[in-house]
């Protein structure tokens, strides 16, 4: 039976490496490391965001197929709107941040708290999506689609790490060889999140 599902497993993989590299996704990420470059802080809350998405993935797939309990529709809601006013409030944040840069005065790192949350946040507003199709997939078999959500939420997660090193290794090599465009693309980056949170929340309305 597993022998048959591998496929499907696969396809999941595919599409958790896909998910992961949603406009919302990796705009979060680059604008929560949207100061000087730092490979291992950029992996790290990469990997924590992952963990934050996956775990809802699988305790709403646990709870659906365990107990017959789905995730209210206006939770749902709740979260996309949340997440617009977190794309907005980082980008905000980034030119407080900015300001502080330039007085020279000391930078808080973000810890690895505020990507878990993030992540959950974006784990509750797409978990819909992602146990839609499950019930079929899955063909009633609890385990198969648990096994499934496991193999989606590595896929996301390594896609998130992927997009992680990329962009650390940009940061690097403009703040190294082209640091007055290095800056203005940070400024760009905070633009483009208030804006994104932005459209999120009209069209979520």
């Amino acid at each position: 039976m597993l022998i048959e599902f591998t496929p499907l497993l696969l396809v999941g993989f595919g599409l958790g490496m896909i998910h992961a590299l949603d406009a919302d996704h990796i705009m979060a990420i680059a604008a929560l490391n949207n100061q000087k470059p730092a490979f291992r802080r950029t992996i790290t809350h990469s990997a924590h965001w992952a963990l934050g998405h996956g775990s809802v993935l699988l305790i709403s797939g646990a709870l659906l197929f365990g107990l017959g309990i789905a995730m209210p529709q206006s939770m749902q809601k709740l979260a996309e709107n949340a997440v617009g006013i977190v794309l907005i409030g980082l980008g905000l944040s980034f030119f407080w941040q900015f300001s502080r840069e330039k007085k020279q005065a000391p930078i808080k790192n973000p810890g690895v708290h505020k990507p878990l949350l993030i992540g959950i946040l974006h784990g509750l507003a797409g978990s819909a999506s992602a146990l839609a199709l499950l019930p079929a997939l899955a063909q009633n078999e609890h385990l198969q689609a648990i096994i499934y959500l496991l193999i989606f939420s590595l896929g996301v997660m390594l896609g998130m790490l992927f997009f992680g090193l990329i962009f650390a290794y940009l940061q690097r090599f403009m703040s190294q060889h082209y640091f007055r465009t290095f800056q203005g693309t940070r400024q760009v980056l905070a633009l483009l999140s208030i804006a994104l949170g932005s459209f999120w929340l009209y069209q979520s309305v």
